[in-house]
């Protein structure tokens, strides 16, 4: 494991420590703008069942909890303490490298990727091997903060963390789901502290606003 992730895993073993099952253990502004951006999101998604899932750094599990009851879902952190959590709301969980799954080719319906590539160094490596697990005509969605948000800008003047060191362009993601198999790729657009979100392509008036957003697409069928 890199410095940077070790670095990253004993920040979230210590959130997961200190709160506990609460989605404050995620990094979020606050548990509104979880929830929020968490039902949009799988609203978005649509409706599941019988699906085999995959959370790739589930956290504690709060995320994808709603989709485990008719659905299987696996849990890929490299935080321990968080998947101690998120086995108990019911994923199947392991302690994995997001480079290197133990899956094979084409495993999932859908695979997960909520808030995580802006917190390691080999977000293309990661993207890739997720492309890889996702089954043929399957779902692959990143949700991923959003490198043209003025509001982004902003805060990364007052607040020196880590967090803010790497965000995305929307173009940038498609190139790259492109590159590793995906079409028909969607956002989903999120701004931050309104409750809203919008859909449709990058590179529109509102995308300065957009703190975050979150892209999906369908795994090529060959």
């Amino acid at each position: 494991m890199s410095s940077s992730n070790m670095n990253w895993k004993q920040y979230f073993d210590q959130k997961a420590e200190t709160h506990g099952a609460s989605v404050k253990s995620s990094d979020y502004f606050d548990d509104d703008s979880f929830f929020m951006q968490r039902d949009h999101t799988l609203r978005w998604l649509g409706e599941l069942q019988h699906k085999e899932i995959l959370d790739a750094g589930c956290g504690v599990g709060a995320f994808s909890e709603p989709l485990v009851k008719r659905n299987t879902v696996y849990g890929v952190d490299f935080s321990q303490k968080s998947l101690e959590f998120a086995a108990a709301r019911g994923l199947k969980t392991m302690t994995e490298d997001l480079t290197a799954l133990p899956f094979e080719d084409g495993k999932f319906d859908v695979v997960l990727c909520i808030g995580v590539i802006q917190l390691i160094e080999q977000h293309a490596a990661v993207l890739k091997e997720l492309a890889r697990v996702t089954k043929p005509g399957g779902t692959l969605l990143i949700q991923t903060l959003h490198r043209g948000s003025i509001q982004r800008k902003l805060l990364k003047l007052f607040e020196q963390s880590k967090k803010f060191d790497k965000m995305y362009g929307m173009d940038e993601l498609k190139q790259l789901f492109d590159q590793y198999g995906l079409e028909d790729m969607q956002y989903l657009k999120m701004y931050h502290p309104f409750k809203f979100v919008t859909k449709g392509e990058a590179r529109t008036v509102s995308d300065l606003f957009c703190t975050s957003f979150a892209i999906k697409g369908s795994k090529k069928i060959d």
